[in-house]
């Protein structure tokens, strides 16, 4: 009987079950080593990409200044009187540039920064005596038309300097404490290149606003500015700019996270990632006997007073 079977022509086997292991084994291990390898290039996209959002945000910066007198915006994002300049959609380095049309910021985001919105978005913030009264409603028409940043602006930028790095009474926080958003005469003493305007901010910080039954993660609008050094207005505090790229070893409890670079954006318009060298989550300063500097950056990045270009390092 025939088997139908061409003669001569050998039978076909199927793999082994040892064979079929082997195979799957040497996918499994493949496949081991081309995920982190896609991870760590979509990492470099989004910091590049990143990098490209704040580069766009100086240049507007620089060209607002060019026709205002040299003054790089009209303040922080701010509607509270007493630390802003004007309601949200009149002042205020977002306002500068939607009202500019050089752009908006709020298509601008961070894109591997958990937060979504301006902690001055927060109408319980925002109506803390403010210039206007906004409704939850009014809120997001503002986000939608580009007010609204995942960016911390650093206080240079937003107030320049004390009015007098003497007087301890004054306040930081205040407009009436302050000379008033960045001007290019201040950047005399001190490079453009070493003066922050913009970075990404810390990941960590737990604050929530909510609009509309809508939570949304608040990142910190503007850095703290100076703190006492004896009996004068020292060193910048800039513990509110902090890694939003890369991956390195889990930060303690408290952190939550394991990033380990942060872009900065400066005044001459270059951008500059540093690397969070001490795992703290921050970039921030670390206090000692003689001052205070900083870990992550000591010496690349100014933190002093502007106008004079005092306390270009912790000795001073």
């Amino acid at each position: 009987m025939r088997n139908g079977l061409a003669p001569g022509r050998p039978r076909g086997r199927g793999f082994t079950l040892i064979e079929l292991l082997v195979v799957i084994a040497i996918i499994a291990l493949l496949l081991g080593l081309m995920v982190p390898s896609l991870a760590s290039a979509r990492d470099v996209a989004r910091q590049a990409r990143c990098a490209s959002n704040l580069r766009q945000i100086a240049a507007a910066s620089l060209s607002y200044a060019a026709e205002n007198r040299q003054v790089y915006c009209s303040g922080p994002m701010d509607n509270r009187i007493r630390s802003g300049y004007g309601s949200l959609e009149t002042a205020g380095w977002t306002a500068d540039m939607v009202n500019g049309g050089y752009g908006k910021p709020g298509e601008m985001l961070c894109p591997t920064n958990p937060g979504g919105l301006n902690q001055n978005l927060d109408p319980k913030r925002a109506n803390d005596k403010g210039y206007h009264t906004y409704s939850e409603v009014e809120i997001l028409e503002l986000v939608r038309r580009g007010f609204n940043s995942t960016y911390t602006q650093s206080w240079y930028m937003a107030y320049t300097e004390v009015r007098s790095v003497r007087d301890m009474s004054l306040d930081p926080k205040r407009t009436a404490g302050v000379i008033g958003p960045l001007r290019d005469k201040y950047l005399s003493a001190v490079a453009p290149s070493y003066v922050p305007l913009m970075a990404d901010a810390r990941t960590d910080d737990n604050e929530s606003i909510v609009l509309q039954g809508q939570k949304f993660r608040a990142v910190k609008s503007v850095t703290d500015g100076p703190v006492h050094l004896g009996s004068v207005w020292g060193r910048q505090g800039y513990a509110d700019f902090g890694p939003a790229h890369g991956k390195g070893s889990m930060i303690g409890f408290d952190k939550k996270h394991d990033k380990l670079y942060g872009n900065f954006v400066f005044a001459d318009g270059h951008v500059e990632p540093f690397m969070d060298a001490d795992r703290d989550g921050q970039f921030g300063f670390s206090r000692h006997s003689e001052g205070y500097e900083y870990p992550d950056f000591e010496g690349k990045i100014f933190g002093g007073h502007l106008s004079s270009g005092r306390f270009w390092n912790d000795q001073e």
